[in-house]
């Protein structure tokens, strides 16, 4: 089976503006203007990976709660940046599902612990789907320095 290729929005998308990755189903990816340090001594942006099984409402409403709780207990972070991640669907897969799965696998792998704000932990078998290379790619983007 062939393994789906994986998009990534390159700008912040909380300026809410008109996307063609703008689905109903998709993965989110927000990003703190500050890196923070992880158990494996690398530093990351990301403080959290979800998904919109509601609609695509939710990014926004997510960011904006994920916001005011990091800007309570998070030192010296001033803006939250949301970025998409999109694959294309397959018959009878919730692709987005296994997607936010996968990146948040690979995220652990990197880092050895889930974003900030996560609690569940992606599934190692979900990974198949999608190249790891690609993964990696996504995730190591928002590396901090």
């Amino acid at each position: 089976m062939r393994s789906l290729t994986i998009s990534c929005s390159k700008n912040s998308l909380l300026t809410v503006r008109r996307s063609s990755r703008w689905h109903k189903k998709l993965v989110y990816i927000l990003l703190a203007n500050r890196s923070y340090k992880y158990p494996s001594d690398k530093r990351s942006r990301i403080i959290y990976i979800g998904t919109t099984g509601k609609g695509a409402g939710r990014p926004a409403a997510s960011a904006v709660h994920k916001a005011t709780e990091a800007f309570a207990e998070l030192h010296g972070v001033k803006e939250i940046e949301v970025h998409i991640a999109t694959c294309r669907g397959r018959k009878s897969t919730r692709t987005w599902e296994h997607l936010e799965s996968a990146l948040l696998a690979t995220f652990r792998d990197i880092h050895w612990a889930l974003p900030k704000y996560n609690k569940k932990k992606g599934a190692k078998h979900k990974k198949l789907l999608f190249r790891d290379k690609a993964l990696r790619k996504v995730i190591l983007q928002f590396e901090g320095s």
